[in-house]
């Protein structure tokens, strides 16, 4: 049985399409429609790239699908809508099967973590008219036990901070969790009273939003990304927001740091009560709030918490593979764990030579690019590194990643200042080899998904300076040389030529610009930005003489 897992949607508020493939609960193909249409997040669009590109990675076609799955059950005529455009894109649809939002996010996280049972969150902006759930999970059966409103959204309240702090909602939430390291919490009394935890559940003052407030005016779909959807109150009690581009001041970070530890306090007492309704220690997290690692470290920390699983696509990318799962395990399939995130497209050597013919470029064929590579590294050069499959979710785990030894403090400030254009206060993770990692970084679990900060070892920090936040954490991607061995091969050799299992590891792109796919677009980044070398599978290519 060929089933497809789709997520987005065709209104403007929908984003991150995906698109996944399973043959009898076997993952075969998975990838973010943002990566075709080089729009990042690919607002508003059913994922016809990513779906294209799964039908020709199982060497089928449309009417080989037995099932089209996805999330918004709710909307009307959504069924209807979905098979006309299947008909229309592809000649053919197959049935369609939708599911709720928020399960289809608990069945990626559950599924992929291999638990048997499970306590699952999910903190979410909205999707199918709530905000998220908490579940318990046990075999193929989720009972829910609270679901958070639409309005009463973690996710609507890290956007109002977002936006309060002069930055883009829906897009640039990471950078207020990087920027809050920098502050200090003075400012947690008055989140307090916006934020309140309540056991298994919470509350947002319902005064906050601007939605609500004016809802004769805001009657249809609400652009958040356009307008501003705090009501005056935030700013009465925080005091003037930040206008976009205006100087960052010791508030407006203090502020950062107070909004994110008052999402902590709340999410943690959830897990906390969650738990304690259960009897279940090990934790699912999924939705886009999943993506926050500081606080998934904060959980993980709750001493009632025995395991701790996040996705490498806890946000709505993810409900593509969610969907796909609950209609394999319904038909009794089992489904296996997801350790790692290497679906997306791979380009053959002969595919990469042709694009570098085509555009002139000078380049050297290697016989052991990880060998030269370590050479590059240690001299302290920036490495363009495009190997084999390409990642599902939002972090790039070592096939489509910008490299570079964490040994200086500088290095840090060169990538972001000369490649990635973006603010001196975003930091940069480690990949590290997993049975290593204990060596470095404190109270450590396997993490091969860039998902979850950890403390840095203090008797090691000083030797890895690039890589630890200023608040002495860093977000490490566990690599494991059984899903990744040239990864896990280059990261070995350069410990032999350092002493430190350790790399930088940040995505190829530009800042605003989607993660790579194919060779010419790793080629524009790499001309386009300060990086001294690209290795495209054998193939070098360097700007220095």
């Amino acid at each position: 049985m060929y089933v497809i897992g789709i997520s987005s949607g065709i209104k403007h508020g929908h984003h991150d399409g995906a698109a996944v493939l399973l043959r009898d609960g076997e993952l075969i193909a998975a990838a973010e429609e943002e990566r075709f249409t080089l729009a990042k997040h690919a607002r508003g669009e059913l994922p016809r790239g990513a779906i294209g590109f799964c039908l020709k990675q199982a060497g089928i076609t449309m009417r080989d699908v037995d099932w089209i799955c996805s999330p918004l059950k709710t909307y009307t005529n959504y069924t209807q809508r979905l098979t006309e455009y299947f008909k229309y894109q592809f000649g053919h649809s197959p049935k369609i099967e939708l599911y709720d939002h928020h399960l289809c996010h608990a069945a990626s996280s559950f599924y992929g973590s291999g638990f048997s049972e499970a306590t699952v969150a999910c903190f979410d902006f909205s999707g199918d008219s709530s905000a998220g759930l908490v579940a318990h999970a046990r075999g193929n059966d989720f009972r829910v036990l609270t679901r958070f409103g639409r309005h009463n959204s973690l996710g609507l309240y890290y956007g109002m901070l977002t936006q309060y702090l002069g930055y883009q909602m829906t897009n640039d939430e990471y950078k207020v969790m990087g920027l809050s390291s920098y502050g200090s919490p003075e400012y947690l009394d008055k989140f307090a009273k916006l934020l309140r935890p309540a056991g298994i559940n919470y509350e947002l003052d319902p005064e906050l939003d601007k939605r609500r407030r004016d809802a004769d005016v805001f009657t249809s779909d609400f652009s958040t990304r356009q307008e501003r959807i705090f009501t005056e109150k935030m700013e009465e009690i925080l005091g003037p927001r930040r206008l976009r581009g205006a100087p960052l001041d010791q508030r407006m970070t203090n502020i950062a740091a107070s909004g994110q530890k008052q999402l902590e306090i709340v999410t943690t007492e959830v897990i906390r009560s969650a738990i304690a309704e259960t009897g279940c220690g090990d934790v699912c997290i999924a939705g886009g709030v999943g993506l926050n690692c500081k606080m998934n470290m904060e959980i993980a920390a709750e001493p009632s918490v025995k395991r701790l699983y996040v996705p490498p696509v806890p946000h709505d990318a993810g409900v593509a593979l969610g969907a796909a799962m609950m209609k394999c395990a319904e038909a009794g399939h089992r489904i296996a764990p997801l350790t790692h995130a290497y679906w997306g497209p791979e380009y053959s050597n002969d595919m990469i030579k042709e694009t570098l013919d085509k555009i002139g470029a000078r380049f050297e064929l290697l016989d052991d690019p990880v060998s030269r590579c370590v050479t590059d590294l240690t001299e302290q050069k920036t490495v363009g590194w495009f190997q084999g499959r390409m990642e599902y979710g939002p972090r790039a785990l070592g096939n489509r990643s910008i490299l570079a030894d964490p040994r200086h403090a500088n290095m840090k400030d060169r990538i972001n200042l000369t490649i990635k254009y973006r603010e001196e206060f975003r930091p940069f993770c480690p990949s590290v080899l997993y049975e290593r990692q204990a060596e470095y970084f404190e109270d450590t679990f396997d993490a091969p998904f860039m998902v979850v900060t950890f403390p840095v070892n203090q008797k090691v920090a000083e030797t890895m300076p690039a890589v630890v936040h200023v608040d002495n954490t860093a977000r490490i991607q566990s690599v494991h040389a059984d899903s990744n061995p040239l990864y896990s091969r280059l990261i070995g050799e350069f410990a032999k030529a350092s002493s430190l299992p350790v790399l930088i590891n940040t995505s190829l792109n530009i800042n605003e610009q989607p993660t790579v796919n194919a060779p010419l677009e790793a080629l524009h980044t790499y001309f386009c930005s300060g990086l001294d070398v690209l290795y495209l599978g054998p193939y070098r290519l360097s700007k220095l003489r």
